[in-house]
Parts: structure tokens; sequence; C-alpha cells
């Protein structure tokens, strides 16, 4: 079974812990961006002096007057409007704590909530419909399909979180909480961090979506129908959610006075799940099959009947508070919840709101009237400082008579701030804003810079500059990426780039902090690997010697893989199993593993042997070339060592070695080795150089004389 949280469309990612006051995380449409560049926009209307906040509420958005309006859920009015405000048909706002963004289909518009006037705006990244979330501090969009996390404030941070992600929650801490299903992972983004980090790994084959239940994250389990808490140590003890949730399911992101909110549409019901066990679950019936939501608040849950085109509120138990018809607009209504605990439904062109208190009940908002905003506190504001004309004198009957209420006029809409200005001021250009999206990455003794354009402010920018300890560059005003040579390997670097136009040089902003380093490269094979299988004594063993090149990584160990029969890791060269019996050849392969800088284990060059099979009693002088040496041979690159291993010999006894060649010049005093247990020894012993001869050794007894030869080992060059 699939659960998912609503759609995008329905709205269902605005989550919150209960009593989080005023950042509520909240679902969204196509977003936001990676450069941005700062506009000048005048004419914004009923502006709000600086030392006076609006009341916590919400804010819509008018495609067709170009508006913002924010509406006080308390009074049910519309109480200030920010005019010439770019967006498109059913942008989406997202607030902050001192500024809103208009989300529109190519943009992002920023706006002060004090001065209600444009600073920024923001390309989108993406055509992909993002999930808005408000936490304590700037809120993010999420983008669950590419794996991205935008976190708006000053500037647009984006921040990579993997493969795609499900529906995210958070709690009034500020963590954000991202499931990704499909790598059975949770993930979080603590407040005010740069990198996502996936602490809980779920169960194989167990997806679900999560939630907020008295501000504790949680993951609601679809395959087993449990409930799990979840911290940063992993999930803790499964509560049976005593339902069959089926596939397709909607589960909320807050929950309602403790208890999990699930739409099963399917079954045309609605449950409300004590998570604690104590009492058992809530069954609604849901006659529909077109719903959006489930949205809660603590107190109250909305649902909207998109096929009877209504909007539903249910109380704690489950009981039906209110139905109220949906505005009449073209498209698709959107439901939130509000910074201040209430829920809200705009209309599809911004026209229309309703305002769903924390008792259930429901209020209409009208947005704008016969196409003109409808009166705001902020005009009755200015109306009492003398700023806006009260209007003439309607003309009535006399004082004190009333017209029957059939012949009283049509109620006027109210007088309008000034119209906006068609015709802005010029604005004089300012030195550019930050540039932004700033990345450094390291190369071999380089490092390349990479940036998105700054806002140039009304002048074109010229030049970016960055700048390192120990050095600076230029790039033209086009350019987005250079790369630093002359760095030092191993040795950390911080870039700053700073932008600047005909108007001056703006602040400058810093990387990642990069170590250049030389291309990583695994380790070489093992040298001089040997194996054999002494079904005598039930024994598998090999030797190895350190590869020539371990390469650019850190050693981790070494990967002995005894084909077809047993894997296992060593950090020493040698290894050896006494439990195995294996008739016949068996082939050993020898691999070094190294760790890259960035944390990966990767294995270098295989080294094999295929080691024949001894059994009781036999014995065998194995002579194979061993490593290189300049000692007694000089420089001459045919000298090496000659590597002899004693295999099934008498244990624990000493053996004169003695080398000889078809050179018959050759001569050497020989040498002693004493084998170990098994009867079993190694040297390398005897260099030699002369290519073209063969050579042997044998293995003289010295507690009964016996001798055993080697095999012989034609002698090449290198």
């Amino acid at each position: 079974m699939q659960v998912t949280s609503a759609s995008v469309e329905d709205a269902d990612g605005q989550h919150r812990g209960r009593g989080l006051r005023g950042r509520l995380p909240m679902a969204g449409v196509v977003l936001a961006c990676v450069t941005a560049v700062v506009v000048a926009v005048s004419g914004a209307a009923t502006s709000v002096p600086a030392l006076r906040f609006l009341p916590p509420g919400h804010w819509v958005f008018n495609a067709s007057l170009q508006s913002v309006f924010h509406v006080d859920g308390a009074t049910a009015s519309v109480d200030a409007v920010a005019e010439n405000v770019p967006g498109s048909a059913g942008s989406l706002v997202v607030q902050g704590d001192t500024s809103g963004f208009v989300v529109g289909d190519s943009r992002i518009t920023q706006f002060g909530k004090s001065s209600l006037e444009v600073t920024a705006q923001y390309d989108v990244p993406s055509d992909e419909n993002p999930i808005q979330v408000a936490v304590a501090g700037d809120p993010y969009l999420v983008y669950p399909e590419s794996g991205s996390v935008v976190r708006l404030g000053d500037g647009a941070q984006v921040i990579k979180a993997g493969s795609s992600l499900g529906y995210p929650v958070a709690t009034s801490d500020g963590t954000l909480w991202l499931p990704r299903l499909s790598a059975s992972l949770l993930c979080q983004l603590a407040p005010g961090a740069d990198r996502v980090t996936c602490p809980v790994r779920l169960p194989k084959g167990h997806a679900g979506a999560m939630s907020v239940v008295d501000d504790k994250a949680v993951f609601v389990d679809t395959a087993a129908d449990v409930v799990r808490t979840v911290d940063d140590d992993g999930l803790g003890d499964p509560r049976a959610l005593g339902i069959d949730v089926s596939d397709g399911s909607r589960v909320a992101a807050t929950d309602v006075s403790g208890r999990l909110v699930i739409l099963d549409q399917k079954a045309h019901q609605m449950h409300l799940v004590d998570t604690t066990g104590a009492t058992e679950p809530v069954h609604v019936a849901m006659p529909g099959d077109s719903y959006d939501g489930p949205v809660a608040n603590g107190s109250v849950i909305a649902v909207v009947d998109r096929k009877a085109g209504t909007l539903n509120t249910f109380d704690t138990d489950g009981a039906a508070r209110e139905q109220t018809p949906l505005p009449q607009e073209s498209g698709t209504p959107r439901i939130t919840r509000g910074e201040d605990d209430r829920m809200y439904v705009d209309g599809a062109e911004g026209e229309h709101v309703l305002v769903v208190d924390r008792d259930g009940s429901v209020a209409e908002v009208p947005v704008v009237v016969d196409g003109r905003p409808s009166s705001t506190e902020a005009d009755e504001d200015r109306r009492k400082d003398g700023e806006v004309p009260a209007g003439p004198p309607q003309q009535g009957p006399p004082q004190g008579q009333q017209p029957p209420v059939s012949q009283q006029p049509p109620p006027k809409p109210p007088a309008r701030n000034a119209p906006p200005n068609t015709d802005p001021p010029v604005v004089p250009a300012s030195a550019p804003g930050a540039p932004v999206g700033l990345q450094a990455s390291r190369g071999d003794g380089s490092a390349a810079v990479s940036w998105g354009a700054a806002p140039d402010n009304r002048a074109p920018i010229t030049a970016y500059t960055i700048s390192w300890p120990g050095g600076q560059t230029t790039a033209l005003g086009t350019a987005r990426s250079v790369t630093i040579p002359g760095l030092a390997n191993g040795t950390s670097y911080v870039f700053t780039v700073t932008a600047t136009n005909a108007a001056g040089t703006g602040p400058g902003v810093s990387s990642n902090p990069v170590v250049p380093a030389p291309p990583f490269h695994a380790a070489s094979e093992p040298l001089n690997l040997s194996g054999d299988n002494d079904t005598a004594n039930t024994t598998i063993s090999a030797n190895w010697e350190v590869p020539a090149d371990m390469g650019t990584g850190t050693f981790v160990h070494y990967l002995i893989d005894i084909v077809g029969v047993r894997q296992a890791t060593n950090a020493d060269q040698s290894i050896s199993y006494t439990d195995l019996q294996v008739d016949g050849e068996v082939t050993i392969n020898v691999t070094a593993v190294t760790q890259s800088p960035d944390g990966q284990q990767v294995p270098g060059a295989t080294a094999t042997v295929v080691t024949g099979q001894s059994g009781g009693g036999a014995e065998e002088v194995r002579l194979t070339r061993g490593p290189d040496t300049d000692q007694w041979c000089g420089p001459d690159p045919a000298c090496a060592w000659m590597h002899v291993e004693l295999i099934g010999l008498a244990p624990n006894t000493a053996y004169d070695l003695m080398p000889d060649s078809t050179d018959t010049l050759y001569e050497n005093p020989g040498y002693t080795i004493t084998t170990d247990d098994s009867g079993y020894g190694v040297t390398d012993q005897f260099a030699y150089h002369g290519v073209g001869n063969t050579v042997w050794v044998t293995a003289t007894s010295q507690a009964d004389g016996s001798v055993t030869r080697s095999n012989d080992l034609p002698w090449e060059a290198g």
C-alpha cells in the first residue's frame, strides 16, 4: 500500500507543530531560483508604516490587478494591499519573517511585509511544482522529483537532498524532515544547515508518509499499518493504526488534538487515529471521491470537496461543523494553513478567500469587488490621516428620513488608493548585490569557482573579482566561472566573489572551503601472490606483498576472494583457513581497497593465483620471481630476489636452501630456514640477474638429510 500527503494542487504541505506561532509548512506551486535580480518597482499601494506590523494572517495574489492582499483572519477583512507586484495567474504567496514571496510560473518576486514594495526577483530553477514549507526562520520550497530544497530569505539557497522526495514535514524547532522512500531513508535539514543528512533507515520495502503529532515527527508505515516516531536515533517502537490503510490514502501533515488524520478516498472514509492507542480510531463517512486535503490545525480539520464545490470542516472528534460553497472563480481553489493557525481557501483568481477559524466556523472575505480591491483597514487609517479624501458627500433623503429598502441604491465600492503609477520615477543605479549560488571545487593544484549573476541594481555588471588568501583575479561581467591555477595541494582555500558596475563594487560572498589534491587513483595489484590448498589438513592459505603503487587514497584493507568458497577482508598480507575442505584447484583473488578523499572505498587492481591440491605427505619447494632489488646485482634492471616457498615439508624443521643455475659460474653460500607447525616456510633470498639462464633451489633437511628440489624457473628481464 502507498500513502501520500495531499497533492501539490491540494496544498497539503502546510505543516507545523501546534503552538508554533507565525511559521507553518504549507504546500505550494512552481517556484524559485538560483539567480537573483534586484528590481525597482514603485507605486506600492497601501504601504504599511515601518513601525506598524500587520497582524498574523494570510496573503493572496490577484493576477488581474498584479497586487498582493493581506487578509486578517481575526476580522475576516483585507487590511493591506501591495500593488505593482509582478506575478502570473495562480501564483502562490509564501512569507518569511520580514518578506513575502510571490511564486509564479517563471519567477519569484520578493516584497517587504512592512514597506509592501518589491525588493528582488528570482528566476525559477525548474518547471516542477514545489511544496512550500514554512518553519521558524526562512521558508523552504521543496522540489520532490529533483530532490532539491530552496531556502528563501535574502536570496535563494539551493540545497541538494539526493533522490526523489516524498512530502516533507517540519517541527517547531525549524527541522525539516524529507522522506526519500525510493532509498528507504528519512532525511532531515537542520535549522541553518547547508546540507541534508539521512539518519533514519526504513525497513526494506516499507512505504508510507510522514506527519507531525504533538510537534514530533512520525512515520506512517502503510506496509505494516503502524505509526512510529522519528528522531535522530532512528524509528521508535511501532504502534498499530487499528485500520487497514488503502493505497493512495492521504495523511494530513499535522495532527488534530493528538490524532493522525488519514483520508481514504477508496473506502470513502476519513480516519482519526490516536497514536497513543488510548482511544479507538474514529471513522467519518466521506461519500465523494474527489477531495483536496485533509488540512489540520490542531483543533479543526478542513477538506475541499471538488465535485460538490464545498469546503467541509470537522472538529477533533470528526463531527461535521460547516459546509460552505467554494468561491465561484475559474480554476482550482487552493487550501492552505495560515501563520495564525487558521486555514484559508483562495479562489483560483484571487478574488475571494474563505477563512476557517479555530472553532471551525467559516467566513468569506471579498478581496476584489467589481474588479477593484475591497476596502482595507489601511485605507481607513490613511483617510483619518488626511492622505486619502473621503470622497464627495452622497445625495440622500432629508435628515432623519430613510428611503424604503427597495429604493436604496446599491452600495458603491469604497474608494481606492491612488491608481497605480504607470510611469514610475527613475531610480538611480547603485552598486551590485552579492553573487548567488557560489560554489568551488578542487583540482590538482587548482580550483574551479562558479557563481550566479549578482543583482545589477540598474547598471550593467562590468566585472567580477575573485579573491583568496594570497591572490585574486578578475573576470568579465558576463562570466560565471573561472579556474584558479597555481594553488598548493593539501591547503584549504575559501574564495570570495564581488561584482562591479558603474556605481561601484557590491558586497562579497564566500565559497565553501576546498583542498586541492591530485586526481584520485586506486592501488595496483598486490605483489607475489601465492596460495595453497592442503586437503590433508583442510587448509587454504594465501600470502602476498604490498602493491607497488598504493594509489592516492588511504589504505583500508585487503579483499580476499576464495572464488566460490569464501570472501574476507584482512589488514595483513596473508590469510589462512583451517576449516575448509575443497578438492582440486582453488582460485584466490586479492585486492587492495583504499578510501578516496570523498569517503568512497575503492578497490584497486586484483592479483590472482590458482592453487593446486596438496595432500598429506606432499612436499613442494615452489620457486617464483620475487621483488626487484639492487643488492648484489647493482643497477641491473633484471636483478630480483628468488621467492622460495616450502610447502608440506616436515614441521618445525630447519632446511638448508641452496640456489643453482645453468650458469656454471654461478655460486651462492645458501640460506637456512625453519618451517612452521604446518611445514610451511617462505623467504626472498638469492639476488639474481642472469637473463636467459634457468634457476632452481634445493632444500636439505637438517633433521634427516632429505633433499627436495624446486621447480625450474627461466630467468627473464624485468
